[in-house]
């Protein structure tokens, strides 16, 4: 299987769950453990303002669109008027940028480093916001949100590298869920701010995220797995001995990343793509391009962004508004709990067990609106049942998100060494961004297709198929160091 022809040398006794961290375990007393995880938790924390910005960005169109019928007069003393096009080219526009970003992020961060990424990244957030908020017509207003969409793409490839590469192995994976929480409450920061402030004020607030992401910046330390690759070694050393402790042993930590990065070139930000042309990247390249197809193509953000369509169609009694907010809370419990079960389940666990649930709840789904479609007329059964179509969606968005939704974006850092993981990360992170503009375009005529039922029993069948090739050809990075 693919997981057991893997890079040969995270087979070496020293990728196993306890070594990287036994010197450590040894001495360092449990009160000391503690704090030190907590400062690093607070350094993640910070790093997290980076998806946080970028959870805002995504849906400003709903509040600011809704805001825009009632006055679409500007702050410059025009009227914009929207076609319907137009109005669906405030989100994808933020979706064609991301691809562009993540590609351009994949030359920048593995030249620039994390830290300074993430402070040029912070530019076309307060431009692109600046334009929103002072556009005078349509086009710069799209244009802006096509320059959001750069600093979107951007984002998840610098702030999610950085992320991985701050954490002790034994709390990466609790470290690496941040980010999917960062997005979420991002996201509820704009819904609510969308109820107070008109369209372009909420532009302006919205530019609030990426100027304390700015700020962040210049307290955060560099990446050290950067520095070792960049052949910056002290440095790198004592930002290690900062964050794992005094009872590490940083000097093994740096002697294996020098080993896992020994290819790269500290001179030359090309060495990673050249290096992606080996078979086994390919290969690496290519699982997490399907779980990023599958974690698209199983009604994953088509259920988060149209959740209020989902429903009526369904049969659900539900406010639209409230429906937004409730789905957003849930989506938060799951990532939580994705929080405290990624290093103790490990990460396939969890990728397969959310496809299996999600492949339940939508089986059921489909079979309550199938035949809800074709009761009789005077048959009011499924009119009483109608809470089945809400508890399914709000067991389809918590489990996804234990899961199907934040372990591709773990794994697309954790699957590569430092020299090569900006590169291979942006082409993962293109691809998920692909898929899921390509999941919202073809919701209205699959679902005319297929019917509102058959649509689900498809996301239903890709999900039971994730579940089928996660466990034969996803490698578990669980307790491993990654280099």
């Amino acid at each position: 299987m693919q997981r057991d022809t893997m890079d040969a040398q995270e087979e070496k006794p020293m990728n196993s769950p306890d070594e990287c961290e036994a010197v450590r375990q040894k001495e360092e007393p449990k009160d000391e453990r503690r704090r030190r995880l907590l400062r690093q938790f607070g350094l993640v924390c910070l790093a997290t303002s980076g998806h946080f910005a970028l959870g805002a960005t995504l849906p400003w169109p709903s509040p600011a669109l809704s805001s825009m019928a009632e006055d679409n007069s500007t702050l410059l003393g025009t009227e914009i008027s929207l076609t319907p096009a137009q109005m669906d080219m405030t989100g994808s526009l933020v979706s064609l940028g991301s691809l562009a970003g993540a590609w351009a992020a994949g030359w920048m961060v593995s030249v620039l480093g994390r830290r300074r990424s993430l402070q040029v990244i912070s530019v076309p957030y307060l431009l692109g916001w600046l334009c929103n908020a002072l556009s005078p017509n349509a086009p710069v207003l799209l244009t802006a949100r096509f320059v959001l969409g750069l600093a979107c793409g951007a984002t998840t490839v610098a702030a999610s590298s950085y992320i991985m590469e701050l954490a002790d192995v034994s709390v990466r994976g609790m470290m690496s869920t941040m980010p999917t929480l960062g997005i979420v409450l991002g996201s509820l920061y704009t819904v609510w701010m969308g109820y107070v402030f008109p369209w372009h004020y909420l532009a302006l607030v919205c530019a609030v995220p990426p100027t304390l992401l700015l700020v962040v910046t210049f307290v955060l330390p560099d990446s050290p797995s950067f520095l070792v690759v960049r052949g910056r070694r002290q440095t790198a050393m004592a930002i290690l001995k900062g964050l794992r402790g005094e009872y590490a042993d940083v000097e093994a930590e740096v002697l294996e990343l020098e080993r896992r990065n020994a290819s790269s070139s500290s001179s030359k930000g090309s060495a990673g793509w050249k290096s992606l042309l080996k078979a086994d990247v390919l290969k690496r390249i290519g699982v997490m391009v399907m779980l990023f197809l599958f974690q698209q193509m199983c009604g994953n953000y088509v259920f988060m962004i149209q959740t209020a369509r989902v429903l009526a169609a369904a049969g659900a009694p539900w406010d639209p508004d409230a429906a937004t907010v409730v789905v957003a809370g849930v989506r938060v419990a799951g990532t939580v709990v994705a929080f405290f079960l990624l290093d103790r389940v490990g990460r396939r666990h969890c990728l397969g067990a959310s496809h299996a649930i999600n492949a339940s709840a939508l089986v059921v789904l489909g079979v309550y609106v199938h035949l809800r479609e074709n009761a009789a007329p005077d048959d009011d059964t499924y009119v009483r049942l109608n809470w089945v179509p809400l508890l399914c969606v709000v067991v389809i968005m918590f489990i996804l998100n234990v899961g199907a939704h934040p372990v591709p974006f773990i794994l697309a850092t954790e699957y590569f060494p430092t020299n090569i993981r900006a590169q291979a990360s942006s082409i993962c992170f293109s691809s998920g961004t692909a898929f899921a503009f390509l999941a919202l375009q073809l919701y209205t005529p699959m679902q005319t297709t297929l019917t509102q039922a058959g649509l689900y029993w498809f996301y239903a069948s890709v999900s039971a198929l994730s579940v089928a090739f996660t466990f034969a050809f996803v490698h578990e990075t669980k307790g491993r160091a990654v280099g």
